[in-house]
């Protein structure tokens, strides 16, 4: 099968045909297990946790939660820290059945892998994670959910999350300032420092796909500048493959003034600085 979302799509229908197969003889319906099995682990989660965690519309998932509190599967409680806040916990009902429903999906995962080798089971976890984190960017453009950033040099963990993906690759010299969404890295700045000058040289400039390179750009050079400046003494150097406008104009809007171009493996690349 070369389409992977088709794919995905036909194994999800499959195994909720299954859950309603294994669960005929509860009163649950279909698309409910889902909660019960986050809110087992998630206990007083609240209305935005469970839209975000389980990529579910906040309208379906304030529906679903109203129809589970009625059929007495769930309690909501008013946070007593934040009256705002209305969390959620499964009921002695709940809990009940959440074993039940915990039951059929441990079938289900062992149906799966009856004759599959583990090792091949254990990818295929591995790799769901790392679709649902690329996807999870879409989503979140798509509902309008706030984008909360945070800007910082990139950890060991965030590094080898990116080289999880087989086609980031990185020198043993090289680090990258981050602009983080939740737990996933979002836009980076590839850079290094050239011994002899203190200069920074940021060998690329990246962005996801659902980022707006003058837009959020913007904001990730202007965090970069305030980081690197506050912290050492040299300027800022910033390349640029040819023919690279926005970036261009990126920079250009950010004060970097071209200094110099050279040719590599048939390609220009401009550097522009900016000094402290």
């Amino acid at each position: 099968m070369n389409n992977i979302a088709t794919g995905i799509e036909q194994l999800a229908r499959m195994i909720e045909t299954i859950f309603e197969d294994k669960l005929v003889a509860s009163s649950l319906n279909r698309g409910q297990y889902a909660y019960l099995l986050y809110l087992f682990e998630n206990e007083g989660a609240n209305q935005y946790d469970i839209s975000r965690d389980l990529f579910i519309d906040k309208t379906t998932v304030a529906k679903a939660l109203k129809k589970l509190e009625e059929t007495g599967y769930i309690l909501r409680k008013t946070d007593q820290r934040d009256k705002r806040r209305v969390n959620v916990f499964l009921s002695k009902k709940g809990k009940s059945t959440y074993e039940e429903v915990k039951k059929a999906s441990d079938e289900i995962q062992s149906i799966m892998g009856t004759n599959v080798h583990p090792d091949l089971v254990k990818e295929l976890a591995s790799l769901l994670e790392i679709f649902i984190q690329e996807l999870d960017l879409k989503w979140c453009d798509i509902k309008s959910y706030k984008r909360d950033s945070s800007f910082s040099v990139a950890s060991t963990q965030d590094m080898n999350m990116l080289k999880e993906r087989h086609i980031y690759h990185f020198g043993p010299e090289e680090k990258l300032f981050i602009e983080r969404f939740g737990q996933y890295v979002l836009n980076w700045i590839r850079y290094e420092q050239d011994e002899a000058t203190g200069d920074l040289i940021a060998n690329e400039v990246h962005f996801h796909q659902i980022s707006d390179v003058i837009h959020n750009g913007m904001e990730l050079i202007r965090e970069f500048e305030q980081w690197y400046f506050s912290n050492y003494k040299g300027n800022i150097q910033i390349k640029i493959l040819e023919g690279d406008i926005q970036r261009q104009k990126l920079l250009h809007k950010n004060q970097y003034l071209f200094r110099s171009c050279e040719k590599l493996d048939d390609q220009t690349y401009y550097y522009y600085e900016k000094k402290k």
